[in-house]
């Protein structure tokens, strides 16, 4: 009977064996290359949920590059000024004083980031037919929701790779 289960054993352990195999290798191979993954358009995106037309499409396009370059602007000037702040409050004695001036001018900055968005919008909006201005508020609001969530994550990545 040792011989038999001997046997039973083997033939279970070679059919494991191989089933893992074909497993590891349906995993390797039908897994998405992250060096070919590219980045969603967010103009394809918009045409779509949208139906723009080519001449909007291209203003779109006009459109967000504009905004994202003054976007940017502020944004380096906020890092600068929260560098700067984290200065002042980390020396032996902190400029308490100092720092809240700073901590008024950032708030300026993200209020004038804010302030973007808003022209943004309504310069899209301006493009856009009364039927594709409902689509553009609901995509709006999908895209802040997903922004805001997303904002969280990298924080939180950026937080275990310091640690």
């Amino acid at each position: 009977m040792s011989i038999t289960n001997s046997s039973y054993s083997k033939l279970i352990i070679g059919a494991l064996v191989l089933l893992n195999l074909i497993l590891l290798s349906v995993f390797f191979f039908l897994r998405p290359q992250y060096g070919e993954r590219k980045r969603p358009n967010p103009n394809d995106f918009l045409k779509r949920e949208l139906n723009l037309l080519e001449d909007q499409v291209v203003k779109f396009t006009e459109l967000r590059k504009v905004h994202f370059q003054k976007v940017k602007k502020e944004s380096k000037a906020i890092r600068t000024l929260k560098n700067e702040m984290l200065g002042v409050i980390s020396r032996e004695l902190p400029d308490t004083l100092k720092a809240y001036m700073i901590a008024d001018q950032i708030g300026i900055k993200e209020a004038n980031r804010e302030k973007l968005l808003v022209q943004h919008y309504i310069a899209l909006q301006a493009e856009c037919t009364p039927e594709q201005r409902q689509k553009l508020e609901r995509v709006f609001k999908e895209a802040m929701m997903r922004w805001k969530f997303q904002k969280g994550k990298r924080g939180k990545k950026k937080r275990k790779k310091a640690q």
